[in-house]
């Protein structure tokens, strides 16, 4: 349902997805992760990375800020080395840079408000990391409207407040970016992002018992009308009776309602939806789709590296680290 490209397609991304055929027998299998897990230290996780395409971005980390660096490094590769390249149209480029923009303006916004430094920024962002410093003057309106909106404020907003206004103003303008770009299953994934951030507002929102009417002006909008009903008549729902509800909607697939309980497993379970979507597109004989799987499948490795590797570094035993490995795989 979302492979079926057209003739044009096919044309415009036929050297694109040429490329990605050669490229995705290099992602990490299932295998190396096994070996990752079994590996007594950082030292042997090397030596086993230096193996695969990896190896040159965390041949020199000592520490879990170097493999982050390391992850990042090679993230950054993956945008300019290969998405820039790939003739995609600039608003796809931009759909997957801009989340790394809304995480620097969440980070500078709270800062802003507590009156302390926001810390290293990320580079992988569509807009350059030092744009987000003082007023932002260099930021695109709508980020600079967002970044100054409390300064005149009586009281500071609640930081949860916050991280919910700014992760409602990027999924607005992801599914912007994907209208934009024409490419239906860009528009498909943005719909699903917005229905998994809407179901993930309905849990927290019923853990902090917000009213409805609060709920519902908190949703992103261009998500499924089956969550906004449900908002509408939150209040006073148990938490067990709100679960089943959501998959009742049956609007995200078939979670259970154990995984829409538990926020950490809610997060697994959206990770493994998205992964679902990745790997119907890689199918795709041609057309965008297959470009677009093989960079959600690099970002999908990068997340499960950092499980991999910076959770043994910051003590997680492996028991653990594979818990979280397989939920991710799954």
């Amino acid at each position: 349902m979302y492979g079926l490209a057209g003739i044009g397609d096919d044309i415009r991304y036929g050297y694109a997805v040429g490329r990605v055929r050669v490229l995705e027998g290099r992602l990490l299998s299932r295998a190396t992760f096994e070996r990752l897990l079994d590996a007594p230290d950082l030292r042997e996780q090397k030596r086993i990375l230096a193996e695969t395409h990896m190896g040159r971005y965390i041949e020199d980390a000592e520490t879990a800020a170097d493999v982050e660096q390391a992850l990042n490094a090679s993230l950054a590769d993956l945008y300019a080395e290969f998405l820039e390249r790939a003739d995609l149209p600039p608003a796809v480029v931009t759909f997957f840079q801009m989340p790394y923009d809304y995480a620097n303006l969440r980070a500078a916004l709270k800062a802003r408000i507590l009156g302390v430094g926001a810390g290293e920024l990320s580079p992988l962002g569509s807009v350059p990391a030092e744009a987000f410093a003082g007023d932002g003057a260099e930021l695109p309106d709508a980020m600079r409207n967002l970044l100054t909106m409390f300064d005149d404020a009586e009281e500071p907003p609640a930081l949860d407040d916050v991280e919910a206004l700014v992760d409602r103003a990027m999924f607005v303008a992801l599914a912007d970016a994907a209208r934009a770009s024409k490419v239906r299953f860009l528009r498909g994934l943005a719909t699903l992002r917005i229905d998994l951030a809407n179901a993930r507002l309905l849990i927290r929102a019923r853990a902090k018992g917000l009213r409805s009417a609060e709920v519902v002006s908190r949703l992103v909008p261009g998500g499924s009308k089956a969550l906004v009903k449900l908002a509408s008549g939150l209040t006073g729902m148990a938490p067990a009776d709100l679960a089943a509800a959501i998959v009742d909607t049956r609007v995200l697939g078939g979670p259970n309602e154990t995984e829409l309980v538990d926020i950490e497993r809610f997060d697994m379970m959206a990770d493994s939806l998205v992964a679902e979507r990745m790997l119907a597109a890689r199918r795709s004989p041609g057309g965008a789709e297959p470009v677009l799987a093989y960079v959600l499948g690099r970002e999908a490795e990068v997340l499960l590296l950092r499980t991999a590797v910076v959770g043994r570094l910051a003590g997680l035993d492996r028991e653990s680290v594979r818990a979280r490995l397989k939920e991710r795989m799954s």
